[in-house]
């Protein structure tokens, strides 16, 4: 009994982190995405995503939604169901540009990457990032290129017509948005606080890391030395723990450089999964709905987990 009373309780606690660090993001995307609308200015700042959008397909509202993902995911995607709210894009758009929306989140991996990776394992440590953003590319432009067979261009595909009637100002802007902002908001987070709910309980009875320990033991079904478990295994717990030890091994001869970045591919990959159920899927069902949102993390966990994988085998069979 007081076992339960301790997950319920650990339960509780790690819902209401998750909430205040999700909550504010996505109430600053929707009315983020409201006050553009309110301004007229949402082409203007589109048009810098203009040759995306275009190539894709894509109404010029995603390209503004494109540009917030490099500050927050979540609110560029809280943007995107606002958009689709509102009739603005359809749900074929709206999945093809929260694809697309992915892309910054990889792009930015840097911050943490390249500061602990580089200084660690110096060149190998540059391949591992490379090869990285070079799958984020890859899968960006594949999703572009689904969006230009499967989407109809939109209507408006030259220069954005000056808006009729007057500009409201800031203020104004802020006015009349709070009241549609409202409405999308009481949407999104009537799915959200119990999706969140329901995934700290499972993390806190220990679902994930079942499967954790699970993909873990799979990694053996990779093209990586016996010595290459150990790093896997500490990538669940953290990059930083991965990465030292990779360094360690390198440094003692213990694993080749080639063989340090192939294992560090499959940690990725094996502990990519888990992030996407523990965290990832929950701020999908969250934002898009369970079953919209079940679908855009499908294909994109389809899309670069499979990449991914080929790369890893790739890299084995001719490095």
């Amino acid at each position: 009994m007081d076992g339960t009373a301790e997950i319920i309780s650990a339960a509780l606690g790690l819902s209401l982190e998750l909430l205040v660090r999700t909550v504010p993001i996505v109430v600053a995307g929707v009315l983020i995405a409201e006050v553009l609308i309110a301004l007229k200015i949402t082409d203007r700042i589109a048009s810098v995503a203009y040759p995306v959008t275009t190539f894709s397909h894509l109404p010029r509202e995603c390209g503004a939604s494109f540009l917030l993902a490099f500050v927050s995911p979540q609110a560029a995607d809280a943007m995107l169901v606002d958009y689709h709210r509102r009739g603005m894009i359809g749900r074929s758009e709206l999945v093809v540009a929260a694809l697309i929306n992915s892309f910054p989140s990889v792009v930015m991996h840097w911050r943490y990457l390249i500061p602990v990776y580089v200084p660690l394992l110096g060149v190998f440590g540059l391949i591992y990032f490379g090869i990285l953003m070079g799958i984020g590319f890859l899968k960006t432009g594949i999703v572009m290129a689904a969006g230009r067979v499967l989407l109809s261009p939109p209507p408006a595909s030259g220069p954005p017509e000056k808006s009729s009637g007057p500009t409201p100002s800031v203020r104004e802007a802020l006015r009349a948005s709070l009241k549609p902002t409202a409405k999308t908001l009481r949407r999104i987070l009537g799915i959200m606080i119990p999706t969140i709910v329901v995934v700290a309980f499972l993390v806190e009875a220990g679902v994930f890391d079942a499967v954790a320990a699970y993909l873990e033991s799979a990694s053996r079904l990779f093209p990586i030395p016996p010595e290459g478990l150990a790093i896997v295994a500490a990538k669940f717990g953290s990059y930083v723990a991965a990465a030292s030890l990779a360094s360690g091994l390198l440094a003692a001869g213990d694993m080749a450089g080639r063989d340090i970045v192939i294992t560090l591919l499959v940690a990725n990959l094996l502990t990519s999964v888990v992030t996407y159920l523990r965290w990832l899927g929950s701020f999908y069902a969250a934002i898009f709905g369970p079953r919209l949102g079940a679908e855009i993390m499908i294909l994109s966990v389809a899309l670069q987990d499979g990449l991914l994988l080929i790369t890893i085998f790739l890299l084995a069979w001719f490095w």
